[in-house]
C-alpha cells in the first residue's frame, strides 16, 4: 500500500491481520482479511492510531493513539465499532501487549519523563508502574501472564530485563555482545 505500512498483528485465530496504514494521509488501524484480501478502515481519525494488539477473543483490539492529545491506549471493539480509552495515568502510555487471559496489559509508562514498564489490570482498572529504570521499552508478556520482558538501557548498551507481573522479581538478562532490543516469547506449547 502507498504510504506508511507497520505494526502488523496477526489475529488470534491467524484469518485476519490488523495494521496501520497511512494510504490516506494519516496513520490509521485497517483489518486485512487474509484469505479475501478485503481490507477495512477502523479508525478515521486526524490523530495518530497504531500500534494495534488484539485481546486474546479476537472481539477487540487496544492501540495506542494520541487523539487525546497525548499517546495513550485505546481499545476498539469489532462488533459495536466504539472506541474507549483505558488508560488515564501518566502523560505517555504505548506498546500495549495483553497477556493470554486477557486480564493484564503490559505497557510503556511515562512518569516524570521517565519510562518505565507498567501493567494495567483490565479488571480492577490499576495500573502498577513495575521498573524504576528511566529507558525502559517494547514489553512483552509471557505466555503464561506471569513475567514481562523488555529492553532498557545499562550504560551504553541495550539490554533485555524481565519483571514478573506483580513486581516481585526483577532480573536482567545482558548481552556479552552488542545492543539487545524488541523482545518477544515464543507461543507456550503444551507437550
Amino acid at each position: 500500500f502507498q504510504g506508511l505500512n507497520n505494526s502488523p498483528a496477526w489475529s488470534p485465530d491467524g484469518n485476519t491481520m490488523a495494521l496501520v496504514l497511512s494510504k490516506d494521509g494519516n496513520p490509521d488501524i485497517y483489518l486485512l482479511n487474509l484469505t479475501t484480501r478485503a481490507l477495512t478502515r477502523l479508525t478515521r481519525h486526524f490523530a495518530i492510531d497504531t500500534e494495534p494488539t488484539w485481546m486474546p477473543d479476537g472481539k477487540s483490539l487496544l492501540f495506542t493513539s494520541d487523539r487525546g492529545g497525548r499517546p495513550q491506549i485505546y481499545r476498539y471493539d469489532l462488533r459495536t465499532k466504539k472506541i474507549q480509552r483505558i488508560t488515564f495515568e501518566g502523560a505517555f502510555n504505548a506498546r500495549a501487549r495483553v497477556a493470554q487471559d486477557g486480564r493484564n496489559v503490559a505497557l510503556v509508562h511515562q512518569r516524570d519523563g521517565r519510562y518505565h514498564i507498567a501493567v494495567l489490570d483490565l479488571v480492577t482498572d490499576r495500573l502498577t508502574v513495575l521498573t524504576e529504570t528511566s529507558l525502559d521499552e517494547s514489553p512483552s508478556i509471557a505466555p503464561n501472564g506471569s513475567v514481562v520482558l523488555y529492553a532498557t538501557k545499562r550504560g551504553q548498551d541495550s539490554i533485555l530485563a524481565a519483571v514478573a507481573v506483580d513486581g516481585g522479581v526483577r532480573f536482567s538478562l545482558p548481552a556479552r555482545e552488542g545492543s539487545v532490543q524488541e523482545p518477544a516469547w515464543s507461543p507456550y506449547v503444551t507437550p
